[in-house]
């Protein structure tokens, strides 16, 4: 048997638990935080963390990220947008080769993100945020895990196709 001891590379097939296991960690920690900010918060009152750099501060966003809105529409529009979004985005974590771990680590954070993001807009009809930091007053948009998980997913897929090319 010649060349019976060399390694066959034989492509590893698609397993679902790949695409599935990182995003539905985003989503428990996601929904789990905003399970305890709604039952120990209330609503639009700051809690300084790290003095008045770091605060917990639960809002309603209806709009898109940053609070962006269009009008009495922003509910259902970006839940539609964010729903193709994931689809895309689940699409594409399939896709990826398994070899492509930054690429296919990153998508999974975007697809964990977005999908707790959409439970909120189906179940409140409204986006729970509650982490807000500054400086001096000056104070980055509300934001949650999800959203956390969407920029730094978002980053993390820049840096792998800039890495790739």
């Amino acid at each position: 048997m010649e060349g019976a001891s060399e390694a066959i590379s034989v492509p590893r097939p698609f397993r679902l638990t790949e695409a599935v296991g990182l995003p539905l960690t985003v989503v428990v920690l996601d929904q789990l935080t905003k399970w305890w900010v709604q039952a120990e918060l209330a609503l639009n009152e700051p809690v300084r963390i790290l003095g008045d750099n770091v605060r917990l501060l639960y809002i309603h966003n209806e709009g898109a990220a940053f609070g962006i809105s269009v009008g009495e529409y922003s509910p259902t529009l970006f839940l539609v947008l964010a729903s193709a979004a994931s689809i895309l985005v689940l699409y594409l974590l399939i896709q990826t080769p398994p070899a492509q771990r930054l690429q296919r680590l990153a998508l999974g954070l975007i697809l964990g993100g977005a999908v707790g993001n959409i439970i909120d807009r189906v179940r409140l009809g409204q986006v729970v945020d509650f982490i807000q930091v500054g400086v001096s007053g000056h104070y980055w948009p509300i934001f949650n895990v999800a959203d956390s998980a969407v920029t730094v997913g978002a980053v993390v897929l820049g840096i792998a196709y800039l890495r790739d090319r």
